[in-house]
């Protein structure tokens, strides 16, 4: 009898074993769509980033890891998913926490706010999930609110088994081993006008927040306090309405009570330069204003001194290298802010053709001269007015200058300097300004010029006046 009861119980847990089994190996099989932007954060060298950037599509459009290296050298990666839940941010925080050390967490605190309803899907916590592992994915799938789609999404070969059916069943897509962003969404300027975000005073708004939320916001808390990381809340600069508003002075207001900082960019617009269209859509930053917003947080990272243990590495140094070329180009893209331009100059590698004709009558003050200066340009536009000058810029470091024009090949592409007319390879450029200076990759791929009367027109061109230039 007794060895009956054996009998089925040893096949009762051979059959489960075989079916936990047979589970195990099929699920990732089944997942042949399953989203690779995890495996490309777990491939990078261990205990390299010295921030990592947790939250929405707000927090992937704002931050540019390109901006923060140039502006800190610090190593940074943008760990968001499209609308993050705060318990989906406390997950992606442990699941980073496994194979790096941060000393600084950003957060964006977009999804405390009533405006996450506008995107609020259960599919964001599925998006989310996917880029976790082993336990910390189990916990992060049963974190899901929808109580429906929690265990499909715990153990989600309950969703995915009836994709054999598929054509392209099995057959996964071949991605990247790095993601060369770094997390960092880009996208360029739509409309290239000036809307200046309007300041808002606090309301009468009832502050409920969820229980969750609060909890999940907790959880994120004590985990940086465990693991000594500085943890920093911050809102990008967004078009926001009254109830917004006053739930983000809420959020602040709880911040200063847990002892947590915090970055409102929303009140720093106007320090920084931020406007609607130029640098960002009413949701989302673009380019620039993810160049503004990434560089207030890294010089701030910087001042405070957060980073203390900063440790170089080439595999970070080559993706995020080829992720500054990528970002120079953004920024100079469609752009005729002059200071801004020779601004990102000293900062970029880029090439720079310049054609001057002297003068004794310029609008180039001590300013100006210093900024030029900056960029490599070897020469004095103030002692010097009178005299011509012709260069090639590249780096910072000047490959060739003269008083006099000069043809020249630079890697290949023929590059030629007159008063009238530069001409780059395939490219030539004439109606020059007085000052003209060519903005261009170091491997000639785009261009941007500006031509630059400065006798008549403060530092711009004749008969416009910065963006009345157009582009």
């Amino acid at each position: 009898m007794i060895k009956n009861i054996f009998k089925i119980l040893f096949k009762v847990i051979l059959v489960i074993l075989i079916l936990v089994g047979s589970w195990v190996v099929l699920t990732p099989i089944f997942r042949y769509d399953e989203s690779n932007e995890g495996n490309q954060f777990r491939n990078l060298p261990n205990d390299i980033l010295d921030i990592i950037v947790l939250g929405s599509s707000h927090a992937q459009y704002s931050i540019n890891p390109a901006v923060i290296y140039t502006e800190s050298g610090y190593y940074s990666y943008v760990l968001g998913s499209g609308c993050q839940p705060m318990s989906m941010s406390y997950h992606f925080l442990q699941e980073a926490l496994k194979t790096q050390s941060p000393e600084v967490v950003l957060l964006d605190v977009f999804t405390i706010m009533p405006s996450r309803s506008v995107c609020y899907a259960d599919g964001m916590y599925y998006n989310a999930i996917q880029q976790m592992t082993g336990k910390n994915r189990i916990e992060a799938g049963l974190a899901t609110e929808n109580d429906e789609k929690k265990y499909e999404y715990t153990f989600d070969l309950l969703m995915n088994h009836s994709k054999w059916k598929q054509d392209n069943f099995l057959q996964k897509e071949e991605s990247d081993e790095y993601n060369k962003k770094l997390g960092y969404v880009n996208q360029q300027p739509q409309e290239y006008v000036f809307n200046h975000l309007v300041p808002l005073e606090k309301g009468d708004t009832q502050i409920n927040f969820r229980e969750n939320d609060l909890q999940a916001l907790d959880d994120i808390i004590n985990l940086c306090t465990k693991e000594n990381i500085q943890l920093i809340l911050y809102k990008s600069a967004v078009d926001i309405d009254q109830e917004n508003y006053d739930y983000l002075q809420a959020i602040w207001d709880l911040a200063d009570q847990k002892g947590i900082e915090h970055v409102d960019f929303l009140a720093l617009a106007e320090e920084i330069g931020f406007t609607l269209g130029m640098d960002g859509d009413t949701w989302h930053n673009n380019t620039w204003g993810a160049q503004k917003t990434s560089k207030y947080l890294a010089n701030y990272i910087k001042e405070h001194n957060y980073v203390t243990n900063h440790q170089n590495n080439d595999v970070y140094e080559k993706i995020v290298n080829d992720l500054c070329e990528d970002t120079a180009k953004w920024l100079f893209e469609n752009n005729v802010d002059i200071y801004q331009l020779l601004d990102y100059a000293t900062k970029y590698d880029l090439t720079m053709i310049v054609k001057y004709n002297g003068s004794n009558v310029t609008s180039i003050g001590d300013y100006e001269n210093q900024l030029l200066q900056s960029t490599g340009i070897d020469f004095d536009f103030i002692n010097n007015r009178n005299q011509n000058y012709y260069a090639i810029i590249s780096n910072r470091e000047v490959i060739q200058s003269s008083n006099e024009p000069f043809v020249t090949s630079i890697n290949g592409t023929n590059v030629e300097i007159s008063p009238v007319k530069i001409t780059v390879g395939n490219n030539t450029y004439e109606d020059l300004g007085e000052l003209e200076i060519i903005f261009c990759g170091n491997d000639f791929s785009w261009f941007n010029e500006m031509p630059i009367d400065y006798a008549t027109r403060f530092f711009w061109k004749n008969g416009c006046d910065g963006w009345n230039c157009g582009v």
